[in-house]
């Protein structure tokens, strides 16, 4: 495997010092940044800007033991239900009891939850929660509110410098130590000296053709992580939702339908009006994620059509309106009346549940080196992740590793990186472009949500051929950088998946 993507030395290179060096501003960036002791210097690089990640686009919310009439065990009972048998109930555990409190550190710091005319915190349910115990912002915009302002508070932080546009080429390391990054502000390239990186880049979503994730979501931290040396767990664990807005425009980049709506009372429907799920799970319609999108498959398969539907007729226009108005605006801005017309549905790719593996304070098996959010394999969702437990994770970890942080001393190793030597071949833009798109369709045929071993061999072997082209290349854009990484990502989806040979939660293998 190629270490190092960058060519040069860094000898060449500006060095900046920091204490902490975060990449990656969601939610977990965002909220790793904040708990970091205000006595340490803090870099955060985003590779676009704050809306640019999952944890802006999420919808549904935060799960979190708030109600009187929930307990931790239900919670835990839950997750490790959705999970198939592969969490570590350990991580389960600190992430359930650990929640509550990160709940009320929001609210002190004036994240806008949802109230009642109590004042008390709303809370509804979504797939796979024996209860309601999901707390949101904004109706549907809880990622969106939490994430600005996150935001914002870190913005207004002295100690933190937020590094907008700037993007991570390689990880720097001596030994099994951090020595710190290398990264591009699109003017040049810099090194940022450091002994503590928190990888927290969210999910792989754009190395398939179609999915929610916004562009920037490529795997990018993982790539690099696992360059430096870090281990991968669950990579075959790959989450498809099963319920994204059909519309005309074909779109790859596809609207999500929160999970809150079939929480709420919607029903999924065939083209006939049938109520398909209600037979097929005791949970009917909020039944796990890899559980409906299956039996959605299976319809679509049955009918020859693109698409399901979402009958979400049994709640009022004022109630979707006010519970869903995200929803609301991008059905009604495609001719959807909801709430009396039916929502046209399908799956796509949604979240990563493996990636970077790590303990519970996040860290990985490199000294300096941490993981949280979607990027981390902290052994909370197993093979199928819970509706709603993602951003508690990014909270629950991404404090756990500031702390863990706050309490070392650690320092960076020494800048010792040697250039790695390539042909002289260069990539072309034209070849660029189309590779990119052949790889995102080989994930999507061979990878999906539903398996074959001689698929997977099939895709495993372009994938291979694209992995092996681009790192015998000089690369010198982001672009580039990204494109090879996307291919790395991929890689070690098809290598988990075949040496995986039983079916369990998102890994579904048919012969």
């Amino acid at each position: 495997m190629r270490r190092y993507l960058y060519s040069g030395s860094v000898k060449n290179l500006t060095v900046l010092d920091y204490d902490v060096v975060i990449i990656g501003s969601g939610i977990a960036g965002l909220y790793a940044a904040i708990n970091i002791d205000s006595s340490k210097r803090v870099a955060l690089v985003t590779k676009s800007d704050f809306k640019m990640s999952n944890s802006y686009l999420a919808q549904g919310g935060i799960a979190s033991v708030i109600s009187p009439t929930d307990t931790f065990e239900g919670h835990i009972e839950d997750t490790l239900t959705a999970g198939a048998g592969l969490c570590d109930a350990d991580a389960v555990r600190v992430l359930v009891e650990e929640g509550p409190e990160n709940i009320r550190e929001l609210v002190r710091l004036n994240v806008p939850f949802d109230t009642n005319p109590e004042g008390e915190l709303m809370i509804t349910r979504e797939g796979g929660h024996s209860c309601r115990r999901i707390v949101h912002c904004g109706g549907d915009a809880t990622g969106r509110e939490t994430t600005k302002r996150l935001g914002q508070i870190v913005l207004e932080r002295d100690n933190i410098d937020v590094l907008f546009n700037t993007f991570l080429i390689d990880i720097l390391t001596e030994g099994n130590r951090i020595s710190g990054v290398i990264v591009n502000d699109t003017n040049d390239d810099a090194v940022l000296r450091t002994g503590n990186v928190i990888i927290a880049t969210g999910g792989i979503g754009h190395i398939y053709k179609y999915t929610t994730n916004p562009r920037a979501s490529v795997g990018d931290g993982i790539a690099c992580a696992v360059r430096a040396g870090a281990i991968l767990e669950n990579m075959e664990m790959v989450q498809f939702h099963p319920t994204t807005l059909i519309s005309p425009k074909n779109s790859e980049k596809l609207f999500l339908i929160s999970e809150a709506v079939r929480g709420e009372g919607g029903i999924l429907e065939n083209s006939n009006g049938e109520k398909f799920m209600k037979d097929k799970h005791p949970l009917k319609d909020l039944a796990p994620r890899d559980i409906v999108t299956r039996f959605i498959l299976d319809e679509l398969k049955n009918s020859g059509e693109k698409n399901v539907y979402l009958n979400v007729s049994s709640m009022s226009e004022e109630f979707f309106s006010n519970r869903f108005p995200t929803i609301t605006d991008e059905c009604r801005r495609f001719g959807i009346n909801v709430p009396n017309d039916r929502i046209p549905v399908r799956p796509a790719q949604h979240y990563m549940m493996g990636g970077i593996k790590t303990d519970i304070n996040g860290m990985t098996n490199i000294d300096g080196l941490y993981a949280c959010g979607e990027a981390a394999c902290t052994g909370i969702h197993g093979a199928n992740r819970l509706a709603s437990n993602s951003i508690l994770e990014c909270l629950v970890f991404g404090k756990r590793a500031a702390d863990h942080i706050n309490a070392s001393n650690r320092v960076p190793a020494l800048l010792e990186h040697t250039p790695f030597s390539c042909s002289d071949t260069k990539v072309s833009a034209y070849d660029l472009a189309l590779d990119r798109e052949t790889l995102r369709i080989t994930m999507s045929q061979h990878a999906g949500p539903v398996r074959t071993a001689n698929s997977m061999d099939e895709g495993h072997r372009i994938i291979k051929l694209l992995r092996n082209k681009y790192e015998s290349m000089v690369l010198t854009t982001t672009e580039e950088y990204e494109l090879c990484n996307m291919a790395i990502t991929a890689d070690a989806i098809f290598t988990a998946a075949k040496t995986r040979k039983d079916s369990i939660g998102a890994h579904y293998v048919i012969e």
